[in-house]
């Protein structure tokens, strides 16, 4: 079991240093030459002499590898760059966002996480009848539409016509119900398919068909027995739908007015701030190899299998 979690640890950090090569590698190739546009907001007429001493500035006259390991030694101590557009570290404004896209990230896949559960496990209680049809459909519903449209309708119904829930901000946990559930519905569709599927397969297997000539109710044979068998898959479906949040962040954070990390990464590409989209891509790309790394590490405990291949 240790073995196999060190594996996956250095496995991790290979794929870390990969993911800051690609993010270095993408500016650096960027077209153009970045000291003139910096010359440029700094001063509408900007001669050669400035845009020489930004490039003195920002060591763009060094090797790749004298600029790569300067980057690398800064990222790893905070700095991340200067913004082109507003002239500022982009380590605090970096960090003043993250707990906003943590906090609906983490919201949205609660979120996912108790319906996909009330879902699946209502349609494979009751397997044909109202609640199953019901189910299905919702899921259907939730993982046809997508996340700008769902936001639109909870908008439009529960803030517009109710007047139940603000509609931006992030002040208070009645702002953050309706960016939880626009980001978590489409994930928690697909995961109440994943819950019952997953119930109904283990329902058919011989240790459900025992507990069945045992007398055991069907809720309890669920509870007990079926729902602990597919917890493997489940966290792996999981996992897959919380790393799509994060891609989903870029649209319904400028929709709720949240001012996290998708919000400045979306700033960043529209501005042509190479440094800040530098930045948020190595806070998106190290967010998905935890984020593997955590639910390796979870199907081994839920595994048995993976868990003798370790030992």
């Amino acid at each position: 079991m240790l073995t196999l979690v060190s594996r996956r640890l250095r496995n991790s950090l290979v794929l870390l240093v990969l993911a800051t090569l690609l993010c270095f590698t993408l500016v650096v190739s960027a077209p153009g030459n970045i000291a003139v546009l910096i010359a440029e907001l700094r001063t509408p007429k900007a001669t050669f002499a400035d845009i020489h001493k930004i490039e003195l500035e920002l060591g763009l006259n060094e090797p790749i590898v004298t600029r790569y390991s300067h980057w690398l030694t800064g990222a790893l101590q905070g700095n991340l760059g200067i913004s082109y557009k507003t002239g500022e570290d982009i380590g605090p404004a970096l960090s003043s966002r993250l707990p906003i896209t943590a906090t609906l990230v983490a919201g949205g896949a609660t979120f996912a996480m108790l319906f996909s559960f009330v879902l699946g496990f209502a349609g494979a209680l009751w397997p044909g009848r109202f609640a199953d049809v019901a189910t299905r459909t919702v899921a259907l519903l939730g993982a046809s539409m997508p996340s700008f449209f769902v936001g639109a309708l909870l908008i439009y119904g529960l803030a517009v016509q109710l007047r139940l829930l603000p509609t931006f901000g992030s002040e208070g946990l009645s702002s953050w119900i309706l960016p939880w559930m626009t980001i978590g519905l489409l994930p928690a569709a697909v995961l109440s398919r994943v819950v019952r599927v997953g119930l109904e397969e283990a329902m058919s297997r011989p240790f459900a068909l025992t507990a069945v000539a045992k007398g055991l109710t069907r809720r309890t044979i669920l509870v007990r027995h079926a729902l602990p068998n597919i917890a493997p898959t489940y966290i792996n479906a999981l996992g897959a739908q919380t790393g799509a949040m994060v891609v989903g962040a870029v649209v319904v954070e400028p929709l709720f007015a949240l001012k996290g990390v998708a919000d400045l990464f979306l700033s960043g590409v529209l501005f042509r701030d190479f440094m800040v989209v530098q930045a948020c891509l190595l806070v998106f790309i190290s967010f998905f190899i935890l984020l593997n790394l955590l639910v390796d590490i979870g199907m081994m405990f839920t595994d048995p299998k993976l868990r003798r291949q370790g030992s």
